[in-house]
């Protein structure tokens, strides 16, 4: 069952990346003309570089979600919490740059879902490997 842990986990950060990246991309497209709940008190080069960043967190998350899918190894499983840690820590450094303060918009979510998905991490790492193991045919 602790392999089934991961493999939440790694949903979890496909999915909150790719929410990201899409967020990204809007902000870097038409980000002064976004309806959102809170106003966007930004400038335009600001929004330019919170999209450019939110694109970056999107590679980390789906990247480290999708290695973790394929190798469970300790190195990976570092890379899931840095991913994790960049992705929670630029969300509460997004909401200050576009909304002035750090917890506007969607930044409880962000924590519960870094919260979720650090407890799937915790709960499947028994099934990570402490280190490569290669084998060779002769």
């Amino acid at each position: 069952m602790k392999k089934y842990w991961l493999a939440f986990a790694s949903f979890l950060m496909i999915i909150v990346g790719l929410i990201r990246g899409k967020w990204g991309i809007d902000l870097l497209i038409d980000g002064d003309k976004l309806a959102l709940t809170d106003p966007i008190t930004a400038s335009a080069g600001t929004l330019k570089t919170a999209g450019i960043f939110l694109i970056i967190i999107c590679v980390m998350l789906v990247s480290s979600g999708l290695i973790l899918t394929v190798r469970r190894f300790v190195s990976i499983y570092i890379y899931c919490w840095i991913s994790l840690g960049c992705f929670l820590v630029y969300g509460f450094i997004n909401g200050f740059m576009l909304f002035g303060h750090p917890l506007a918009g969607t930044q409880f979510i962000d924590l519960g879902i870094c919260i979720v998905t650090g407890l799937f991490l915790v709960l499947g790492k028994d099934s990570i490997k402490p280190k490569q193991i290669q084998s060779y045919e002769h």
